[in-house]
């Protein structure tokens, strides 16, 4: 939606990053724009070769959207269902594994995304034809990270908290060097 709206509305090119190849194409069909590469948000090497690519095609950037995401695993235990026994041990059993992987995903993605694109979000700077509009990255947190509602994944709720901390905490770092950060929490109710 969001590649859709930067594409349709005059952006001159909108990278899209993914694991899935036939993602990518079937998005870049919308507008010719928009350029798919195959990369992993999980990977320094990776965001240095996706960096590298958008450096040398275009030179700069003037908006990163960090929007990774995963569910995470859930207790299969819904709170006050079950003992606190049964509630505990389902928890518990819960993979540490796939709890990281969703902070991973969702936290460390964004963090590392944002360093790796600074230098060009700083060039975007330097390239802006309204020399008021400066160079953005934009946060996809989410509800989840505000509300308490049972049985929603603990990894995702604190990971969306989490990430919300993140991007408040760019904002500040990034004052120095014009680059503004803001998050959205998208969700129903």
């Amino acid at each position: 939606m969001i590649t859709k709206a930067l594409a349709l509305n005059g952006a001159h090119k909108v990278y899209i990053v993914g694991r899935r190849k036939e993602k990518l194409d079937e998005a870049a069909k919308i507008s010719p724009n928009i350029v798919g590469i195959v990369g992993d948000v999980t990977s320094k090497e990776s965001l240095q070769a996706i960096a590298a690519q958008v450096r040398s095609e275009v030179g700069y950037v003037n908006l990163l959207v960090a929007n990774s995401g995963s569910m995470g695993p859930r207790n299969p235990v819904m709170s006050g269902e079950g003992t606190v026994a049964e509630f505990a041990k389902a928890g518990f059993e819960t993979s540490w594994d796939d709890f990281n992987s969703t902070m991973n995903v969702n936290v460390t993605a964004v963090l590392y995304t944002s360093y790796a694109f600074l230098e060009l979000l700083d060039e975007g700077n330097k390239r802006n034809i309204i020399p008021e509009t400066k160079s953005q990255i934009l946060v996809t947190a989410s509800i989840a990270a505000f509300n308490k509602m049972a049985n929603l994944s603990m990894a995702y709720k604190s990971s969306k908290a989490a990430v919300t901390l993140v991007a408040k905490t760019l904002a500040v770092e990034l004052v120095p060097y014009s680059i503004r950060v803001n998050s959205l929490a998208p969700g129903s109710k």
